[in-house]
Parts: C-alpha cells; structure tokens; sequence
C-alpha cells in the first residue's frame, strides 16, 4: 500500500481561494477554523500540519480529507479539488499583475459556483 502524504500547497490553494471568496484575512480563517495564525504561516512556507489541525482545515473548508491526499510520488490524478488546482496554478504564476490575478480569480470561482447551482 502506498503511503499517503498531505497536499499542503493544495489546501493552502483551497484556503486562499476561499479567503478570497469569502474577503477573509488569514487570521480569521484560523479564528474560524480553530487553528493558530502561525499553523497557517508555516504551511505557507510547506511545512505540513498537524493531524487535527489538518482535520480542522478539511472540516472548515468543507472538503473531504482524502481530496488532499497524494502519493508519495506524485499526487493522485483526478481527486484534488478542481478550484484548489487552479488557484494554485494562478498563485503560480509569479509575472502576472496581482489585480489581474485577483480578477481571474473571482471570474474561477464564479464559473464553479455557477457549475453547482446548475447540478
């Protein structure tokens, strides 16, 4: 069986998206999800979270925990979050004007939110 690691750059990708979404600091995403602000910083900076706080995260953000699963090798194709992938494409994209980034941001998210209202 293969080992499973936590996608931390997906679930950061998922929390700023929603941070976005929803017009929250960082720090209120914590608050709500019952992390520390720190906790948030270092997964930032790739280090992976403790189990409860990665429970906590999934729990907040409404995402089943296998979604940010991966292989040890390589991450597990067609499970992660379509707006976690994107986001994280975006936030990639070093080169690009942050109000540009933003705008194609929310034009993302609306797109997905219109996909599930049609479901």
């Amino acid at each position: 069986m293969a080992q499973k690691l936590i996608d931390v750059d997906a679930m950061i990708a998922a929390l700023d998206s929603e941070r976005r979404a929803k017009n929250l600091s960082w720090r209120q995403i914590a608050k709500s999800a019952g992390v520390s602000p720190s906790t948030l910083t270092r997964m930032q900076q790739g280090k992976s979270p403790d189990v409860n706080t990665f429970t906590a995260l999934s729990r907040w953000l409404n995402i089943p925990a296998e979604k940010f699963y991966m292989d040890k090798l390589r991450p597990i194709q067609g499970t992660q979050d379509p707006m976690a992938v994107v986001s994280t494409l975006l936030r990639g994209h070093k080169k690009m004007n942050p109000k540009a980034l933003a705008a194609l941001q929310e034009l993302v998210n609306a797109a997905f939110k219109l996909s599930k209202e049609l479901k």
